[in-house]
């Protein structure tokens, strides 16, 4: 996918400055992209930024209209590899918000449920593997292929994402995509989002909100079932688990010539270079070492690419994301830089959808002729009064003719025109045409002439070459039937004496009229001023009530000083932004939304964080903690209505961000399934690269390092349904298939 140009280059230290004083509080700098993909390697982010909320990708689009910046949009980070060098612009990640999921239920309809249509809605976030075994769960059927891909249905529909037989293109009706680049959201059909084999018109500006996909009822839930458990037994026995991003290149020819048979056939199978290898289990996958590095991941990509293209012919296109890498620097990465297909075409389709939506709203301005808005045409004929056309016979001869064909010069602007009647001599034709209006604009607004000459700088409003018809423009409001004066001489002495006196006269009235105008006007505006100082300091629209809604944890002290504060403020003018910000410094406020309605009230809507579990410090005081790991407040004693994390930490503040152990402890706290939350006694984070659970029975699950936790929650959820819990010693999910001690 193709993303504009502009957005190709790195940004500069002056952009990422800008946009970091734009963003505020939430952007983060430098941060580490290496945790938020499965092959765990690559530098860090200029600029990153957690969204949580249509808000905060609303705020993203507000600073992307001030500031160029490269955008990196990161669901479960299972088809990306980032360059060691980091990535020199905007990463984006995603919260909880996404990962909703709207099934049907046939227990809704009649006739058994056949009336109740199978369309399935699920959040960018949902996991494939979640959301394949909840549609089965459901009784739907048509997505079980999704269990044995580890991603996100937003990355799906951005890569048409697919296997065994089937992809994302066989089922998806619709796509909620939001712009950055425009702040709008629209919904796409299936149709125009150009999807293609692991491939699609989605660009890094869009970001899959949803998608709606069209299953069907199964009619054997036990077979649906059992498909489940043979995608995922054959995964775990041909593909390898580890740090990897799945396959890396796409079949040349879907369905009948693989990438990795490719591969295996000039056995490359085990290659190496550096610290990253062709696995011995799939040759379409190439595994990184911990601690590895991604341009040894790009260096085995080149040389496969090469070894394949001399020795069948066959030009492979990489199937991963490649983030911050450079080819300049680089020549021996041009091939795989530039080895996606190019889909133009369908990204301008996708392109224009966008523009229908965000000018859905948009009506034709009745106050433009409607000559403007369709293309030059000409106006009905004018009256001439008979003693303008008597008085310009004397002047001219009785050939005059009261019609002169005059175009109405087009533009999309809204414009102020005064029709001006030309009478003329008549040219030598066999016919006479309609008279017209003109209508004289601004030079500002003027379309591009094919005239050679230019415009005339002493009014800026009339376009006339050397050669053309003087016409003497006034603004005699009186005597409009003088508005407009031909002049056949070249030069404005030539008029008659008498003629040049009225056009002096009509000036001197228009003049006139003028002043008076600018007077009133002068008087209005000061009056308009006056009545908006006096409402501003009027009692009447001073803040007078303040209500507040979502405090629950928050510090009330706090809470009430702020509501104070606005109090006595004029409802027009009082500072929300200020007060927002000193409710958000509150380690419990996610986000405080302040509103004033007339004549008097103040609405703040406070956002708090949800406390998931807590552990001890060095000095034996909890530190309660949120799903990202924030310690929204110090404690004495234990707070046991949260879940435990065993082990002693830091001793960090409130407010403060505990380590990557800690976050993901709190994220598997969240996370819990109603079905394993009453079996789980407590957590435990040993060191930096260990997370442990241990469930009521005494079984003790090991997590590993703090990454890919989700998805290991699955296959421990997945196992303990099929499996005695009390007749389980340990599950171990750390290189993420389980294994299991009895």
């Amino acid at each position: 996918m193709n993303t504009p140009r502009s957005f190709k280059r790195p940004a500069t230290g002056a952009e990422l400055q800008l946009a970091t004083e734009l963003f505020g509080k939430r952007a983060h700098s430098d941060v580490s992209l290496s945790q938020f993909t499965t092959y765990r390697v690559g530098g860090n982010a200029a600029l990153h930024v957690h969204v949580e909320s249509i808000e905060d990708l609303e705020a993203i689009s507000s600073v992307l209209a001030q500031v160029v910046l490269p955008l990196l949009v990161i669901g479960r980070g299972s088809n990306m590899l980032i360059a060691d060098t980091g990535f020199q612009g905007l990463a984006i990640t995603f919260g909880s918000f996404l990962e909703y999921i709207d099934l049907p239920d046939r227990s809704d309809g009649t006739d058994g449920g056949l009336d109740v249509e199978p369309i399935a809605l699920f959040g960018g976030s949902v996991l494939l593997p979640v959301a394949a075994r909840q549609s089965v769960h459901r009784g739907l059927t048509g997505f079980e292929w999704g269990v044995g891909v580890p991603g996100t249905i937003g990355g799906a529909v951005r890569m048409n994402a697919g296997g065994h037989g089937s992809d994302m293109a066989s089922s998806l009706v619709s796509a909620r995509i939001f712009h950055l680049l425009r702040g709008v959201e629209a919904h796409v059909d299936a149709v125009d989002l150009g999807l293609r084999f692991r491939g699609s018109a989605i660009a890094d500006h869009h970001v899959v909100l949803s998608a709606t996909l069209n299953l069907g009822w199964a009619t054997d839930i036990q077979a649906a079932e059992t498909q489940l458990s043979d995608i995922v037994k054959w995964r775990r026995e041909n593909q390898p688990g580890g740090q990897n991003a799945g396959s890396v290149f796409v079949n040349p020819v879907p369905g009948e010539v693989s990438a990795g048979a490719l591969i295996d056939q000039i056995g490359m199978r085990g290659f190496r270079i550096g610290t990253a290898h062709v696995s011995e289990k799939h040759a379409n996958f190439i595994q990184a070492e911990e601690g590895g590095l991604a341009s040894d991941v790009v260096q085995v990509m080149a040389e496969i690419r090469r070894r394949v293209k001399e020795s069948t012919g066959y030009d492979l296109r990489s199937e991963i994301r490649l983030a911050g890498f450079d080819a300049t620097t680089d020549p021996s990465l041009v091939d795989v830089l530039t080895s996606e297909s190019d889909t133009s075409v369908a990204t301008v389709r996708l392109e224009h959808i966008f523009d229908r939506n965000a000018n859905a709203s948009v009506s034709t301005d009745t106050s433009i002729p409607i000559a403007v808005l369709t293309s030059t045409t000409f106006q009905d004929p004018l009256d001439v009064p008979t003693e303008v056309l008597d008085e310009l016979r004397a002047v001219f001869g009785d050939d005059t003719s009261t019609t002169q064909e005059q175009p109405v010069i087009a533009s999309v602007t809204d414009i102020k025109t005064r029709e001006v009647t030309l009478p003329v001599e008549a040219p030598v034709t066999e016919s006479v045409t309609a008279p017209s209006r003109v209508v004289i604009v601004d030079e500002d607004f003027r379309q591009p002439s094919e005239s050679d000459f230019p415009s005339d700088t002493a009014s800026q409003s009339v376009h006339q070459a050397p050669t053309s018809v003087r016409v003497l423009i006034t603004d005699d409001d009186v005597a409009q039937d003088l508005d407009a004066e031909i002049i056949v001489g070249t030069q404005w002495s030539d008029k008659p004496r008498s003629r040049q006196l009225l056009g002096t006269l009509t000036s001197t009235i228009a003049g006139g009229n003028k002043r008076k105008r600018l007077v009133m006007t002068g008087l209005g505006v000061v009056l308009v001023i006056g009545i908006a100082l006096i409402v501003l300091a009027s009692p009447i629209v001073a803040v007078r009530t303040v209500q507040v809604e979502g405090a629950k944890y928050a510090d009330a002290a706090l809470v009430r000083s702020v509501s104070e504060s606005l109090k006595g403020k004029s409802v027009l003018t009082v500072d929300t932004k200020t007060a927002s910000e000193r409710l958000e410094s509150d380690p419990w406020i996610k986000s405080a939304r302040i509103t004033t309605s007339l004549p008097s009230r103040v609405l703040i809507q406070i956002n708090e964080r949800v406390p998931v579990a807590w552990f001890l410090g060095v000095d034996n005081r909890a530190r309660v903690i949120d799903e990202d790991g924030l310690v929204l407040s110090v404690v004495e004693g234990r707070p046991t209505e949260y879940l435990w994390i065993e082990g002693t930490g830091p001793n960090l503040t409130a407010g403060a961000n505990s380590a990557a152990a800690y976050r993901a402890a709190g994220q598997l706290a969240m996370s819990l399934p109603s079905e394993l939350a009453p079996m789980v006694k407590h957590l435990g984070v040993a060191g930096t690269e260990e997370i442990t659970m241990t469930l009521k029975t005494g079984t003790v699950i090991n997590f590993g390092a703090p990454v890919d936790m989700r998805n290991k929650l699955v296959n421990v959820v997945v196992l303990l349904r099929r499996q005695d819990v009390n007749s389980i010693v340990s599950i171990d999910v750390s290189t993420g298939t389980p294994v299991v001690q009895s």
